[in-house]
């Protein structure tokens, strides 16, 4: 779902909301950690704040605006410059908006058991009426995070991008660490040099951090793109879904710390900004053509051990090399934090990273049943065995079972897997 401010104002490939969720998740977790907040809190807050879309659509204000012309020259008039409206008006959409984003967010935890449904829908009510410090906090960095991203879509001239992204972020922000951020990003873009105070250094070094990564919005992911799949999900959309579903199939497990869970699903393909997303072990054995690729798709390729160790060990040294790129201006302990995360679920040693790991394989398999609606053809045969081989956990297992039952009749999935295992079909 492409963000609809985005498209108000003809913006090609806008991103979407989940990878718009995906930065402010992390800008989430960082700023938390400064203020010494309540971490998990403030990114769970972040992944559910645009959830209610899903049956609400993405929601503007502009889209309540009464005078919104049909013309595009006289709309993009009004969309360079703050709609003026007046508090009552103000207080009308905002009731309008609210009641409609409500209205599908209750519909949307109906999905839920009660624990889950009602952390979402108490999380996302903290986040509208700020209720709680993270709620607020969250809020405001949604701002924030919006305005990043105008900056990185229409630069700084006011003919060219308007001043609404700094009026719509200024009416609330108010907490002092943030508006220091504020004035990073002004001299950062605007002109001016940043003082010595060590926070705003760390600031700006967590503004440059933010911009690489919102490359990993523009990024589709390799295996989508080598299938032939149409406008795939991009890295950082998947970095997303995965994390919701970490928090999904993660609450209330007591084998498992959640929130370090949480940041390792951020995290995963960070290296990805500066090496490309990887199709590991298909990366080296995948001919150009693409009726070649989906043959060789066709099956689960099987390679010997040492072939294996011999590619995770190339990857890993690549990756590892990026992501102490990507992190290396970040204050120590956080660098520290995030590459040790990244470390831990690529090597599969703990807890959090083998649930992490199974998640990640699960949010493929999704995404993959998702295209095989649109394309029939597409061979998705090897990432059920994939998800087979790979998981464990009890209620992971029972939701694959439960996923044959969403997207095969019976007698298709006996057929499908009957293939997948290579017997022979009787029914």
């Amino acid at each position: 779902m492409p963000r609809t401010g985005w498209v108000l104002r003809e913006v090609k490939n806008p991103e979407t909301v989940a990878e718009h969720t995906f930065r402010l998740a992390i800008i989430s977790w960082l700023s938390a950690e400064k203020r010494n907040f309540n971490v998990k809190r403030a990114i769970l807050i972040a992944l559910f704040h645009d959830l209610c879309e899903v049956f609400a659509g993405d929601i503007t204000p502009f889209l309540y605006y009464p005078k919104l012309p049909k013309s595009k020259s006289e709309r993009r008039r009004i969309l360079m410059k703050w709609a003026r409206l007046s508090q009552k008006d103000k207080e009308k959409i905002g009731k309008t908006k609210f009641k409609k984003e409500k209205d599908g967010c209750l519909k949307l935890i109906k999905f839920l058991n009660p624990r889950l449904a009602k952390e979402l829908f108490s999380s996302w009510i903290n986040y509208e009426k700020g209720s709680s410090r993270e709620g607020k906090f969250v809020n405001q960095l949604n701002r924030i995070e919006t305005l990043i991203q105008s900056i990185e879509y229409f630069g700084i001239k006011d003919e060219v991008a308007g001043t609404n992204w700094w009026e719509w972020t200024e009416e609330i922000v108010e907490d002092s660490l943030l508006l220091k951020f504020l004035e990073v990003i002004q001299e950062k873009f605007y002109g001016g040099v940043i003082g010595s105070a060590k926070e705003k250094k760390e600031l700006k070094n967590i503004l440059g951090f933010l911009l690489e990564i919102g490359r990993l919005k523009k990024m589709p992911r390799t295996l989508w793109v080598s299938l032939g799949v149409k406008n795939p999900e991009t890295v950082a959309g998947h970095l997303f879904t995965t994390a919701l579903m970490t928090w999904v199939f993660g609450i209330g497990r007591k084998e498992i710390d959640l929130k370090r869970s949480l940041k390792m699903a951020l995290c995963h393909e960070m290296p990805s900004v500066y090496t490309g997303d990887f199709i590991t072990p298909f990366s080296k054995i995948l001919p150009k053509d693409e009726k070649e690729r989906r043959k060789i798709f066709e099956k689960w390729p099987r390679l010997p051990k040492k072939g294996k160790e011999k590619i995770f060990f190339e990857d890993y040294q690549k990756e590892r090399k990026a992501l102490e790129k990507l992190t290396q201006k970040l204050e120590p302990t956080l660098k520290k934090e995030i590459v040790e995360l990244w470390d831990e679920y690529k090597t599969n040693l703990t807890p959090e990273a083998r649930f992490v790991n199974q998640i990640n394989v699960l949010a493929v398999l999704l995404q993959a049943l998702l295209y095989q609606r649109k394309d029939k053809n597409l061979p998705i045969g090897w990432i059920w065995e994939w998800a087979f081989e790979k998981c464990e956990c009890p209620i992971i297992l029972k939701f694959l079972e439960e996923l044959k039952e969403k997207f095969y009749k019976k007698s298709l999935i006996q057929k499908a897997f009957f293939k997948v295992f290579g017997l022979k079909y009787a029914p």
